[in-house]
């Protein structure tokens, strides 16, 4: 009997290092959406990027007065991911606000639970009082989008 109770535990503790979950299900704890985005001009015409907690990154297009059509998506790798959650954390994320009113724009829509904020500036020349953190996640998702 004693047997039996030292194999049934060394069954569960060997188990429990080998899981079936997804790569990202420990950063998924922070449930979020980021949406980068530019657009504008005379043309109309957005393309950006949306990236979610569960590691995708969905590039699309969006001509004026059309609904976005989806051009390619990618696996963000685990590194990243954890980099952009870290940073999706910080309170200042929705905490600073920016309203750009340029004739191209560009936008970083942040969602998470039920926070949110809509930041817009000219990409060219950030905010000088924009926070680092924001410019870390901007960093982090230009480099996605190469």
């Amino acid at each position: 009997m004693r047997q039996l109770i030292y194999l049934i535990m060394s069954i569960m503790i060997v188990f429990s290092f080998f899981s079936c979950s997804h790569p990202y299900s420990s950063l998924t704890n922070v449930n979020f959406r980021i949406d980068f985005y530019s657009g504008g001009g005379f043309t109309g015409v957005e393309s950006g990027i949306t990236i979610s907690s569960q590691g995708w990154a969905k590039f699309w297009k969006k001509n004026l007065n059309s609904l976005r059509q989806t051009t390619d998506s990618v696996a963000i790798p685990s590194d990243k991911m954890l980099r952009i959650t870290n940073l999706m954390t910080n309170p200042k994320i929705f905490s600073y606000n920016n309203k750009y009113t340029g004739n191209y724009t560009t936008y970083l829509v942040l969602a998470q639970d039920i926070q949110f904020n809509k930041i817009s500036f000219n990409d060219s020349e950030l905010p000088s009082n924009m926070p680092d953190v924001i410019k870390d996640l901007i960093t982090e998702i230009k480099e996605i989008k190469k």
